[in-house]
């Protein structure tokens, strides 16, 4: 009886099933997009290809509902810790799942979020799976397993000042870019990548990288030799890759850690070199890697033994950026013990990592306290309750000089439609760990003080009402602010959805701290006030069923100190429409903006191909196009092609310096194709 309302359920969908089943590259797209908007701080840098990455692989290799941990069910980021408990809760009380299609029936969820779950799960029994990979020998692992290839290329059709033959700096290499990644992958067994790239200007392709990465169900969980990242705890020792700090709503107060996993992106600094392994015994799961890379650096003398800034553009196109290229060496190594019983979770991790030269960089007032030695060390403990709709968390860590950052905090509902989410952080003005990536309002886990508040009510299946408030204090120097500060940020947002077809919210945020500021008849810069203050209104609707539309206007307003206020708004059109009668589908964005300045600039995500993304500033005044095409040539072979151009009506030239462009439009081109064997 427990399965009857479930059979009930599939046998009334049995004939929409296909129609459920959304193309999940459009899918995968739709996330990052959702991503991008959720993302308040929209200054910080997401590697959006990571969560492409991410998702990509768990196509292949979807989650098994029926023997997924709530840590499998947290890799899906899509869910809170509220639908994480209650899906759990509904499997414990209703049993094995018959299939996937179940997942709108389980509480806090409804049909748009498991329509957008169905391609990255499966609900296989237990002897399905178990066949399906982990009795599989090592030599069919290597022959069975699947091909995967993709080849991009872009170029900016304008000819920056770089490349011009009386540049006084000039690019050694063409203006086009070119990226190359082969990926093999048998089930979740067995997977190995190699990842190259030309940025634009350079010689050749510069940067490779590569990985083996092979799982097991046994005492050793994930080996990984070559490149890979790590994330333990809230990140105050260690996070590479991806992380979002604020967003409505508060989903991302606690982190998720990974562990360890291959590395396949293109950013040339955020990863480790070398030897990775995870292993479970019993309760406990260990983690250890050890790293070894070169890193660009300034170089302050001519023997090469001190330099006094890393260099993490990841560019080499002119003399001085190809110098930079290698010129220090960085050993590291790090793991993470975690021991778990019933719903408690421990654990500590520690990194020691130390530069093949002195780091002595040039002190300012603002930066006396960050890391200004050749090596450093850290270690920190960790913890986790999970006690019925309650999750309490917490981190504190240590460096070399026993200075201490510490973050604690909260999710809770309250009700079955009200989720509330706390945090605090206190990150010591001299505290010093290059790779933490902990909760804050700046981009350096260090030198802040703050609260922040997020709630989620939804007092219907259509309407959700979402928010936070942040309050933050630096006890020292920042960059530009030359005094011990203080501020605070907020963000509401209303969404609505009346069916999958149609979706709406409204968005409000701002942002008020100190800058500092130079009168015009003033020789010594003053710290004043700075507001930031933006509001946009987002419908998303469907047209004749594969026709859809997006309409996006936003009003964006600065103000500093005593200075006139400056505002700025943006408005865009978009269409998307994917063809039945030939595999096409077809995106395109209109947009016209007008804003006083840089400061009251606008991002808005825009639709790219599968990997790849864009998420441009809207500023000064002019309008923006773009036009994306995905042809589909077989069910293996995928062809993107794309352009878009910025065109400003008040400017005669766009950029500075060696990006300098004499006119006032930029010109974009790409093309990619992935081939799947």
């Amino acid at each position: 009886m427990k399965h009857l309302l479930p059979i009930l359920f599939l046998i009334m969908l049995c004939v929409k099933i296909d129609a459920q089943e959304a193309d999940p590259i459009k899918v995968i797209i739709e996330l990052v997009e959702e991503v991008a908007a959720s993302n308040e701080d929209e200054d910080s840098e997401i590697d959006f290809e990571q969560i492409y990455e991410h998702f990509a692989n768990l196509l292949d290799n979807p989650v098994n509902l029926n023997t997924a941990t709530r840590a499998d069910l947290e890799q899906l980021y899509m869910l809170s810790d509220f639908q994480i408990s209650s899906f759990i809760e509904y499997r414990k009380n209703n049993g094995k799942m018959l299939s996937k299609y179940e997942l709108a029936l389980v509480h806090g969820f409804g049909d748009a979020l498991a329509e957008s779950l169905y391609p990255f799960v499966t609900a296989d029994s237990d002897y399905e799976y178990v066949a399906r990979s982990d009795t599989a020998k090592f030599k069919e692992m290597i022959g069975r397993g699947r091909h995967q290839i993709i080849a991009r290329t872009k170029q900016l059709l304008e000819k920056q000042a770089g490349y011009k033959d009386d540049a006084t700096t000039k690019f050694q290499g063409s203006p086009l870019s070119l990226y190359a990644r082969y990926t093999y992958q048998y089930a979740d067994r067995l997977k190995w990548n190699i990842t190259t790239e030309k940025d634009a200007g350079e010689k050749y392709m510069d940067f490779i990288s590569g990985y083996v990465q092979y799982d097991s169900k046994k005492f050793l969980k994930r080996l990984i030799v070559g490149d890979f990242q790590a994330q333990f705890g809230q990140g105050l020792v260690l996070w590479n890759g991806f992380a979002l700090n604020k967003s409505v709503g508060g989903t991302t107060v606690r982190k998720r850690a990974r562990g360890i996993y291959g590395y396949s992106s293109t950013d040339e600094n955020k990863y480790f070199r070398g030897v990775a392994a995870n292993m479970e015994f019993r309760k406990f799961n260990v983690s250890m890697f050890v790293s070894h890379k070169n890193r660009d650096a300034t170089i302050a003398d001519s023997t090469g033994s001190i330099f006094k800034t890393l260099q993490t553009t990841g560019l080499h196109r002119t003399e001085s950026e190809i110098d930079s290229k290698n010129s220090v060496s960085e050993t590291a190594l790090g793991g993470n013990i975690n021991y778990e019983y019933e719903n408690l979770r421990v654990g500590i991790s520690g990194m020691w990592h130390k530069f093949g030269a002195d780091y002595i960089r040039d002190l300012q007032p603002y930066n006396m306290f960050e890391l200004n030695r050749s090596s450093n060390f850290n270690y920190a403990a960790n913890a986790q309750w999970m006690w019925k709709r309650m999750i309490l968390f917490a981190e504190t860590a240590f460096d070399s000089n026993r200075k201490n950052a510490s973050i604690i905090g909260a999710n809770f509902s309250l009700e079955q439609n009200i989720q509330i989410s706390l945090l605090y952080r206190n990150y010591a003005r001299d505290y010093q760990s290059p790779y933490a990536q902990s909760f804050s309002d700046g981009t350096k886990t260090q030198n802040e003080e703050g609260f922040f508040i997020a709630t989620t009510v939804s007092p219907s299946r259509n309407i959700t009402f979402s928010g936070y408030f942040d309050i933050f204090s630096f006890p020292w120097l920042k960059y530009r602010i030359n005094a011990p500060s203080q501020g605070y940020s907020y963000a509401f947002r209303i969404d609505y959805a009346l069916s999958h077809k149609l979706k709406m919210y409204i968005n409000v945020k701002q942002k008020n701290n100190k800058e500092n500021y130079t009168p015009e008849d003033a020789h010594i810069a003053q710290t004043v006030d700075k507001s930031n203050f933006h509001i946009n209104y987002n419908i998303n609707y469907s047209l004749f069923g594969k026709l859809i539309m997006q309409n996006r206007i936003e009003y964006a307003a600065f103000k500093r100190g005593n200075e006139q206020r400056e505002k700025g708004f943006m408005i865009f059109q978009d269409i998307a429409y994917h063809f039945t009668a030939f595999p096409l589908n077809i995106s395109m964005r209109y947009a016209y903006f007008d804003t006083d300045s840089w400061n009251t600039r606008v991002y808005a995500y825009e639709s790219d191909m599968l990997y790849a993304y864009s998420v441009p500033a809207y500023y000064m005044k002019g309008q923006r196009l773009y036009l994306n095409l995905r042809y589909s040539i077989t069910k293996q072979i995928n062809l993107w092609l794309r352009a878009s151009q910025t065109h400003y009506s008040n400017r005669e030239s766009t950029g500075s310096g060696t990006s300098r462009i004499d006119g006032n439009k930029q010109t974009e081109i790409k093309a990619q194709v992935i081939i799947k064997l």
